[in-house]
């Protein structure tokens, strides 16, 4: 049986990438599932937009320092759904029963549902010599430490139980005893160290499901953020027929 899902983002200052991000997820989606909404205090065009949404859960972070981190633990307090979806701004939907087909690779056992791999476009370009040696030395390395490769949380996958009995949450100090830990990390070691398993997914599996951008937010996109390969991408990528299809069609909002 298909678990039930609660697709969680947190927002800050994206409107753009915000709006097309919602509007994929409510044009591609079919499986039964509650899309929950956290609001960093953006306090721009992006945070009326939200509030304005009938069809999203809509919170705001009280947090005297609010960042993505207790954004999440917020958006997951609230949720009702067996597993969580968390999913930044600049991840994109664009197929059809891309839930169905995701949490398709979620055994009754799997706990973290992730990719190892980034999803940039244009994919039509990857070379996959590159990619598989690149991957088959990321195993190496994390299996010489124990360790199931990092996973990269642009899009992943939790079993809910993971905070609600097992007590995690992504609200911790980014450096512990002088080793910094991304967003997640602690969570993975966590399961890592009681054998709770992991599923990874590679980038040929997530391709067909996302458009990803890397640290592209648009608002804030200039020469020294990014460079210009990066950006001509993207500027491309927002002039899609499709792309702009959803963007010009205001019924996903309602």
């Amino acid at each position: 049986m298909t678990p039930t899902a609660s697709i969680i983002l947190v927002n800050y200052k994206t409107p753009k990438q915000t709006k097309l991000c919602l509007r994929s997820l409510r044009r591609f989606t079919r499986s039964p599932c509650e899309t929950i909404v956290v609001d960093n205090r953006s306090e721009d065009e992006s945070t009326e937009y939200l509030r304005g949404l009938p069809w999203i859960r809509f919170l705001e972070n009280d947090n005297p320092e609010p960042t993505h981190r207790n954004g999440l633990d917020l958006g997951i307090r609230h949720a009702s759904g067996d597993v969580i979806v968390a999913i930044h701004t600049d991840t994109f939907v664009r197929e059809e029963g891309w839930l169905k087909t995701l949490l398709g690779h979620f055994g009754s056992n799997t706990m973290i549902l992730g990719s190892q791999d980034r999803v940039i476009l244009p994919v039509s370009r990857l070379n996959r010599f590159d990619v598989h040696r690149k991957r088959r030395k990321l195993n190496r390395r994390w299996k010489a430490k124990g360790r199931s490769p990092k996973c990269l949380t642009h899009c992943i996958v939790y079993r809910r139980e993971l905070f609600t009995e097992h007590g995690q949450r992504f609200d911790h100090p980014e450096w512990i005893d002088g080793v910094y830990y991304d967003t997640g990390e602690l969570i993975q070691r966590y399961c890592d160290e009681r054998a709770l398993e992991i599923r990874l997914l590679a980038r040929e599996q997530l391709a067909p499901l996302f458009w990803h951008f890397e640290a592209a937010t648009l608002n804030h996109v200039n020469r020294r953020s990014l460079p210009f390969k990066r950006r001509w991408r993207t500027w491309q990528f927002y002039r899609r027929a499709d792309v702009q299809g959803i963007l010009a069609d205001d019924s996903l909002d309602s």
